[in-house]
C-alpha cells in the first residue's frame, strides 16, 4: 500500500467517525513539487485529526519509510509539547492501531449527526 492509499483510507475513517481532518497537499511549480507553506513548515505531519477527546499529529509512511530530518524535529517537538504524535504505516491498518487512535478521539454522540 503507497502512502496515498493509506492517507485516502485514514481520511474516510475519519469523515465516519466526525473527526476534522487536515492535510496540505503538494502542487506542481517551475521548480518541482511544492507544498505552499510559511515559516517552519518544513516537516510538518501530514495529516492532523481533530476529534472531540482530542488531535492526533502522523506522519504517514510506507512499511519502509523513514522520517526526514525535519519531520523528526515536529516529532519531538510536538512531543515534548505533549502533543499525540507519531507515525502511521499501512502495516498500522491490520493492527488495528490506527483505529484505536480515531476511537479514542471521536464521539458515540456524533455517530447520527449528519
Amino acid at each position: 500500500m503507497k502512502e496515498d492509499d493509506l492517507l485516502r483510507t485514514v481520511v474516510e475513517w475519519c469523515r465516519y467517525r466526525h473527526i476534522l481532518t487536515f492535510h496540505a497537499r503538494p502542487a506542481r511549480t517551475a521548480q518541482g513539487w511544492r507544498t505552499p507553506v510559511m515559516g517552519d513548515g518544513a516537516g510538518f505531519p501530514d495529516l492532523v485529526m481533530v476529534g472531540v477527546n482530542g488531535t492526533l499529529y502522523r506522519e504517514l509512511k510506507a512499511n519502509d519509510g523513514r522520517l526526514t530530518p525535519s519531520q523528526k524535529v515536529w516529532m519531538e517537538r510536538l512531543a515534548i509539547a505533549g502533543e499525540d504524535c507519531g507515525i502511521w504505516r499501512p502495516r498500522d491498518l491490520g493492527q488495528g492501531t490506527i483505529k484505536a487512535a480515531l476511537d479514542r478521539i471521536s464521539s458515540k454522540d456524533l455517530e447520527n449527526r449528519p
